[in-house]
């Protein structure tokens, strides 16, 4: 389940960097991370992480994205897709971050 939805998001956001290319649409500054605009597209992947920490959600996404780079060398970018936080008595326990990580197929960095 977890290829197919990878699969998917791939997939998508290919379709949405080729309709903005071809569509002649300013591809979102955040998007030089991942893609630079050219005679070739770049392959992109994404991976859905979740990171947790004691401390804070930034340490929380830092943990995700340094334990994803062990397995992916070649990342290019992230997106924090939501936070949460578990509660105990009243007070955070426990931070959560689900992020995506973006990483080129081809493992070349531009």
């Amino acid at each position: 389940m977890k290829k197919i939805l990878i699969a998917i998001a791939t997939l998508l956001i290919i379709v949405t960097i080729f309709y903005l290319h071809r569509s002649g649409k300013k591809i979102p500054d955040s998007a030089n991370l991942v893609y630079k605009g050219g005679d070739s597209m770049a392959v992109v992947k994404v991976l859905n992480v979740v990171g947790d920490s004691t401390v804070s959600w930034e340490d929380a996404i830092h943990k995700a994205v340094e334990e994803a780079a062990k397995s992916v060398p070649n990342i290019s970018g992230i997106e924090v897709v939501n936070q949460t936080a578990n509660v105990k008595n009243g007070k955070i326990v426990e931070y959560k971050a689900n992020i995506q990580i973006a990483y080129r197929a081809d493992g070349q960095l531009d």
